[in-house]
């Protein structure tokens, strides 16, 4: 038994509230997200006393790794909200060299004690009573504007708590190794535990299924997320037990890709795989759990290759080649389905083959772009009659199809239909499904939902302002869910000529607003334009050179997306893409957000780049599901295409004579195209980094029109000259995680948007 205080601390005008997560100024809430708090309540609770910053950060984040900017911007933003300027510090002073001491006298009270029976932190959320009341802990932060109106997550919300100290890697050799066995040995128990647990869950689930048939009231159950703290690196993929004790994650530590294994009730994690030639998929359990499947590739085979191996790590046996994303599991485990897919003839296919030897492949079923299936994964129904999968319409927008496994028909699973979807499964109980989806397929934001089979209305999975990664969702048996949550944190700098020694950062973004990230331009007359999000709508803002006066330009309804903009030279207009009128479509407006004109039409046009002369636009289309390059008038009108062959992420040079873009390469990644800007066949092709130009791309002409400058995806800038045969590196910026970037129009100032990513694993139960 374990007694938990609810503490109230007071200071100034400001009433701190722990338990409930709400800080109050004069009786009014103040606005703080998840990870400002943590860092206030921190400092108040050893208030006198300095906390040096790599504690901080450890109360705060956990073992996730961030970088301590992170936290330089947590405190910048709390000072701003509690009132300090620059010169005067009431309540967080700054220790040089060590870290961060709050110096306000602090009265301390307590509001209730409860009593639990814990043995681990756990995120509570208590579900509707019997006077049909609900009381919830809110997640992420205090809108009185919007709470009123919040819709809990199927009966509340949740907050989010620190997970359990991972063991660290600064032991011995020999302590490491003894580790090793110990939490082999640990995790090998649970899994030969999980056949007697399974034999309890079975009967608690026919006593359950008893009381409900006799008319019998059940207890409410009460929804807990909470975290898994990763071990040294960052998250990019997790499988879930079936059992729900253990998990499989892959990672990246130094930018190499390593596979472990972690023990869910003491956050304890054991590396299973660590090739660093090898690039992991996504991993998946077998139903016995005995097992893990996923895809390798390397440097001499790009082809992704289907593995299986022990879970407690050892040999991998090659099974399937060419197998695209993950796999899943017919209820017996003896078959499995992934997608594979053809460039040559733009079609994909779902294929099932035996999963003990990867023998007796057959198509179930094959579809052409511009219809192709999502490439984030499918989902074999519990009594192994349909598999679900995404599937691309024509128009843009994704839909869930069911298909069966006996004779190819394909139905629709609900009635809506999303931007784009990610990885799903189904419940246990077969009664619906759960996801990972975005609403429009231009917006980043994109969330858990849960799908109702065989009808019933989609709901989202928690309704809160945290963001989840479209490629990683795992359900156990027993219905525990494991996602990846991330954020980044982002700001926006202006550097003289591209020198990072003199860069000075113009505004300090806040999570999850990612201020500059979708969308960065200047004005002639020196002002800035950058994208950043209201509410669950992205819009463009404008600011002065010095981060102020800032003031929202567009508008449009809920999950509208305004985003990659550009300024004509006389300032008249600005040219972004927006889904404002359904589709993803080019518009432009006067500079001061009024006069919207939409330019194009049919939907699938995006990624605008203006002429230097400001009268013609430059624009990817996609039609029959294949991206190309058009031309159209600052005024609207005739379209002419520019490219026949895939190309997309167009810029004009300065003087208007050639157009830059990128296309397929035979290598990994993509290649740098140049043509005339009348259109016609290439004049120059220019290899690039594979892990350059990839997902959400940035790029622009040097001013003088004699290079090209554009992001890597994990960090730094190239710079490719014309009468350069390879790319080099932009000096200054190797470390730096570059998310978009622009050149003033007298080509002197440099803007910017960087910051990290954190990326979690994010465990939760009972959400249905």
């Amino acid at each position: 038994m374990s007694e938990q205080n609810r503490a109230i601390y007071e200071f100034g005008p400001f009433r701190l509230d722990a338990q409930r997560r709400l800080l109050l100024r004069d009786s009014e809430p103040v606005k703080l997200f998840p990870k400002e708090f943590d860092t206030l309540l921190a400092l108040v609770e050893r208030g006198g006393e300095v906390l040096d910053k790599d504690e901080l950060m450890r109360k705060v984040w956990g073992e996730t790794i961030v970088e301590e900017s992170n936290l330089s911007s947590n405190i910048s933003h709390l000072r701003k909200l509690l009132g300090e300027s620059r010169y005067r510090h009431e309540y967080i002073v700054t220790i040089p060299g060590r870290g961060y001491q709050f110096v306000a006298g602090v009265k301390q009270a307590f509001n209730e004690v409860i009593v639990r029976e814990r043995t681990r932190t756990e995120i509570i959320v208590e579900q509707e009573g019997e006077a049909g009341e609900i009381e919830s802990i809110a997640e992420s932060e205090v809108l009185p504007a919007q709470s009123k109106g919040a819709q809990p997550w199927l009966g509340g919300t949740a907050q989010m708590v620190p997970a359990p100290a991972l063991v660290t890697q600064e032991e011995t050799t020999p302590g490491r190794k003894r580790l090793r066995i110990a939490l082999l040995a640990g995790l090998f128990g649970l899994l030969l535990a999980g056949v007697g647990g399974g034999v309890w869950l079975y009967q608690s689930r026919n006593r359950e299924r008893e009381q409900r048939a006799a008319g019998l009231k059940l207890p409410q159950q009460q929804m807990t997320l909470r975290r898994f703290a990763t071990h040294g690196g960052v998250p990019y993929g997790v499988a879930i037990s079936p059992d729900g004790k253990s998990l499989v994650y892959k990672q990246s530590i130094n930018d190499k890709d390593s596979l472990w294994l972690g023990q869910i009730e003491t956050n304890n994690s054991v590396p299973i795989s660590h090739r660093t030639d090898l690039t992991y998929g996504e991993p998946a359990f077998a139903p016995d759990g005995g097992s893990i499947y996923f895809t390798v590739s390397d440097d001499n085979r790009p082809q992704a290759m289907l593995v299986r191996m022990p879970v407690l790590g050892g040999v991998m046996t090659e099974l399937i080649p060419n197998v695209h994303g993950p796999v899943t599991f017919s209820p017996d485990g003896k078959q499995l389905a992934f997608l594979r897919g053809d460039d040559e003839t733009n079609q994909n296919s779902i294929i099932i083959a035996d999963s003990a030897d990867g023998k007796r492949e057959h198509t179930l079923i094959t579809r052409k772009l511009p219809q192709t299936f999502s490439s984030m994964g499918l989902a074999w129904s519990p009594d192994g009659q349909t598999i679900a999968v995404g599937a691309n319409k024509t128009g843009g927008q994704d839909e869930i199809l069911a298909v069966s496994v006996a004779d190819s028909s394909v139905s629709k699973i609900g009635a809506r239909d999303w931007g784009q979807l990610g990885k799903l499964a189904w419940l246990p109980d077969g009664g619906g499904l759960v996801m990972i989806a975005r609403e429009n397929a231009a917006a980043r934001k994109s969330h858990i939902w849960f799908v109702p089979y065989p009808y019933g209305e989609a709901r989202r999975v928690p309704n809160d302002l945290n963001i989840y990664l479209m490629n990683s969702l795992s359900l156990s048996a027993e219905g525990k869910l494991a996602v990846l949550q991330g954020h980044i944190q982002s700001s926006i700098w202006i550097a003289p000529n591209a020198d990072l020694k003199q860069a000075r950062r113009v505004l300090e973004g806040v999570a999850p607003r990612y201020e500059g990230v979708d969308g960065l331009a200047w004005t002639p007359d020196g002002r800035l334009l950058y994208t950043a999000y209201v509410g669950d709508s992205l819009a463009i803002w404008s600011m002065n050179s010095d981060g102020s006066n800032l003031r929202q330009l567009t508008s449009g309804g809920a999950n509208s997306v305004d985003i990659q903009m550009s300024v004509t030279a006389d300032g008249r207009y600005v040219v972004f893409q927006s889904n404002r009128s359904g589709g993803s479509e080019i518009w432009r407006a006067n500079t001061n957000g009024s006069g919207l004109k939409q330019l194009t039409a049919a939907g699938g046009n995006s990624l605008p780049s203006l002429s230097p002369d400001g009268q013609w636009v430059v624009y990817t289309s996609v039609r029959d599901g294949k991206p190309t390059l058009w031309r159209i008038s600052i005024d609207g009108g005739e379209a002419k295409q520019l490219t026949y062959k895939s190309s997309s992420w167009s810029q004009v040079s300065p003087d208007g004579k050639y157009i830059a873009y990128t296309a397929p390469s035979e290598a990994p990644g993509v290649r740098l195209m140049i043509i005339p800007f009348e259109g016609g066949e290439p004049v120059k092709s220019f290899a690039v980094p594979e892990t350059a130009l990839t997902g959400r791309r940035a790029m622009r002409w040097m001013p003088d029109g004699k290079a090209i400058i554009y992001k890597d995806h994990l960090r730094g800038l190239w710079q490719q000259g014309l009468d350069k045969e390879k790319p080099q590196p932009v000096k200054g910026f190797e470390d730096l995680r570059v998310r978009h970037l622009a050149w003033s129009f007298d080509g002197k100032s440099f803007v910017y948007t960087s910051g990290p990513t954190t990326q979690e694993i994010i465990l939760i139960e009972n959400f249905k």
